[in-house]
């Protein structure tokens, strides 16, 4: 087992390996830019954008660009969002903040790395000025195993409470993610679109309830489960409430033509929601240019990105609060686990996900 330090797509980064799989962590923002099964198919499942990336650090953002031009530029795969999901308010930009926080354009620095014969053990993590908190990320890998535990922890360095929302932005790209093939699951039960017009070609109407995974199309019912071939064009997002009556939730992405299953399972009460971004080709603008397919699966303590402001002023959603509080110099963890196997060809999806000691039960159907 190796933690190595190097470089990917001339970016600074951090391979965990294990001898069954292989983890990217980058330096810059510490995205999870890299998976890799070394007996499964060749192929990363995480987005990694058409465009050139940079280090934050080095990136000089042109006159007029908006305030999601410093994260487009260093973006990839699996992004945390933190203080705060979504755009920062006009108050904010003016101070030079930007979307989804400063934990994704921050410089991560490494405090501990151990590897024993049996286990590595990595953490890495930045502070946020702003937020005045601090963000602490360890990873712990058994040899050999699929299963990838990850612990996250949040410490306010103020001396008052603080609300936050909080989003981990896993997002999926090509060649794993194909219109029409790629097959995503979850643990969900409501769901509900976004509250405007997300973007000017939309596969869904707009602020409509819904039951998981049948979703309220423009030209009738669509299913969630994959990015359907029938549109060109599309940009789409909707909120799911994962199952109150589960203590887990969990969502899975499986390319039943690669025969590849990725999975993430966390506690429900930390992240009750998971968002559903989808960008078919439809957003034109620099750096996009018509030219991306992506879909983002973003379990997440709020339902939508529309910033701290917003999500405090809501209120309670489907019953649930928006957002989060953290006491005055206080600490709350997080925990999760990313699973990177490989499945039957013609896999048709995932019907359940259940933890069991260090691992999981997962059924596919027949």
């Amino acid at each position: 087992m190796k933690i190595r330090t190097g470089t990917w797509r001339q970016r600074r980064v951090w391979e965990l390996d294990n001898e069954a799989l292989s983890l990217t962590v980058m330096e810059g923002g510490g995205h999870l830019a890299r998976l890799a099964l070394h007996d499964g198919p060749d192929m990363n499942p995480y987005w990694a954008p058409v465009w050139k990336s940079v280090e934050p650090w080095d990136y000089r953002r042109p006159k007029g660009a908006d305030a999601e031009a410093p994260l487009l530029a260093s973006i990839s795969g699996h992004n945390v969002c933190f203080s705060f999901f979504g755009g920062a308010s006009p108050a904010e930009q003016a101070a030079g903040l930007t979307s989804h926080g400063e934990a994704p354009l921050r410089r991560w620095k490494v405090t501990r790395r151990t590897v024993s014969a049996a286990r590595l053990t990595f953490t890495c993590g930045c502070e946020l000025p702003a937020a005045q908190m601090r963000l602490a990320r360890t990873f712990s890998i058994r040899r050999g195993s699929s299963v990838i535990r990850v612990r996250e922890d949040v410490t306010n360095l103020s001396r008052r409470d603080l609300p936050y929302t909080f989003c981990e932005h896993v997002t999926f790209g090509p060649p794993f993610l194909q219109k029409g093939v790629t097959v995503f699951d979850m643990s969900a039960t409501k769901g509900h679109t976004y509250p405007t017009a997300f973007g000017p070609q939309q596969r869904l109407k707009t602020d409509t309830a819904f039951t998981w995974p049948m979703g309220p199309g423009v030209k009738g019912p669509v299913d969630l489960r994959t990015i359907g071939v029938e549109a060109r064009r599309s940009g789409d997002f909707s909120a799911q409430l994962m199952d109150p009556r589960l203590d887990h939730a969990w969502f899975s992405a499986l390319n039943p033509k690669a025969g590849l299953m990725v999975a993430y399972v966390w506690r429900r009460a930390d992240f009750p929601w998971l968002g559903n971004w989808e960008e078919n080709y439809s957003r034109r603008q620099a750096p996009w240019g018509g030219r991306t397919l992506t879909r983002g699966m973003e379990f997440s303590n709020t339902p939508f990105p529309m910033g701290l402001q917003q999500a405090v002023e809501r209120g309670a959603f489907h019953g649930v609060q928006p957002c989060q509080w953290l006491p005055a110099r206080g600490t709350r963890r997080y925990d999760y686990s990313i699973i990177a196997r490989s499945v039957p060809l013609g896999s048709k999806g995932v019907a359940d996900i259940r933890p069991r000691g260090e691992g999981f039960d997962i059924d596919l159907p027949a």
